[in-house]
């Protein structure tokens, strides 16, 4: 793709939510947008890119581009000493990527946009930068033939920031999904993602709550906070949710979420990262892994 395919995208005025989400509904001006949005490409795809300059020139934010190469594929070992004396000898972006970055802000209308020189795989990366940054935008090509919980999901864990993961094939250059689906289990990372997600929720046409909460393990120690309700919530900042109910077993609850987004025709799907210990996902699964391996839509996620 050329620089010259990006078209220059008009900033908006804040949302009207009775305009996305029917008559009747308050009026609402979001001021929780994303200050500081990163933008990391690590694959051929320029759709972190181009999702980033959207919501920039969109929310008037900040935008940080950066380049990573292509997590290994196979099975992560540790570095050997020439392997690290090649990382540091090597950086990992070129002047073209910069000047390629620059051009399709300056055509996309993110008018503060910068580059940022970045040494390190990609979870040491976001754990630096996600010190200043609000929201970090990633394509999945990224982790192609490979386990995404060795690299991505590292990452979530270490930045603890908003982290939007776009399709491979993803054309949508504007960051916007007209149709989003909340993936609920009462969860303390299901409600931060929640949260994190409300300028998008703002922006969307249609939003479904698909509520898991009851399918939780027999043995999961958190408990959902008192007397909150998502949808109550959700209402309380202008946004009309449908909840829809999701009856299934702990070990399919990631398998049945992406069943019911396909169902809902979302484009966007909005939930927690690793609710149990990143250990116990591992060796036992869970929804978080099942998703990061399978999503065909777009996932932001939170821990």
């Amino acid at each position: 793709m050329s620089d010259s395919d990006a078209r220059p995208v008009p900033p908006l005025t804040q949302p009207t939510a009775g305009a996305a989400h029917g008559a009747g509904m308050p009026t609402v001006r979001n001021h929780g947008w994303p200050t500081d949005i990163l933008a990391v490409r690590q694959g051929v795809s320029h759709a972190a890119w181009l999702a980033g300059i959207g919501l920039a020139a969109r929310w008037g934010s900040r935008l940080s581009g950066c380049r990573l190469p292509a997590e290994p594929t196979g099975h992560a070992h540790e570095p050997t000493v020439l392997a690290l004396l090649e990382r540091v000898d090597e950086p990992h972006e070129s002047a073209a990527d910069a000047t390629s970055f620059a051009r399709l802000a300056l055509a996309g209308g993110a008018t503060r946009a910068d580059w940022v020189s970045c040494r390190g795989g990609l979870a040491e990366t976001l754990h630096r930068l996600g010190a200043w940054h609000d929201l970090v935008i990633l394509a999945r090509d990224a982790f192609a033939g490979d386990d995404p919980f060795e690299h991505f999901g590292q990452a979530l864990l270490g930045c603890r920031m908003p982290c939007l993961l776009l399709p491979t094939d993803s054309a949508d250059r504007s960051g916007l999904f007209p149709r989003v689906a909340i993936g609920w289990n009462g969860s303390i990372e299901a409600t931060r993602a929640m949260h994190a997600a409300l300028p998008f929720l703002h922006a969307a046409e249609h939003v479904t709550l698909i509520d898991g909460a009851r399918a939780r393990s027999p043995d999961d120690t958190y408990e959902p906070a008192p007397d909150f309700d998502p949808v109550r919530y959700l209402a309380r900042h202008g946004i009309a949710a449908q909840r829809k109910t999701l009856r299934t077993t702990p070990s399919h609850a990631g398998e049945a979420l992406l069943a019911a987004t396909v169902h809902d025709r979302s484009d966007l799907l909005v939930m927690g990262g690793y609710s149990h210990s990143p250990v116990r996902e591992r060796i036992l699964g869970g929804a978080t892994r099942h998703v990061l391996a399978h999503a065909p839509l777009a996932v932001l996620m939170r821990h």
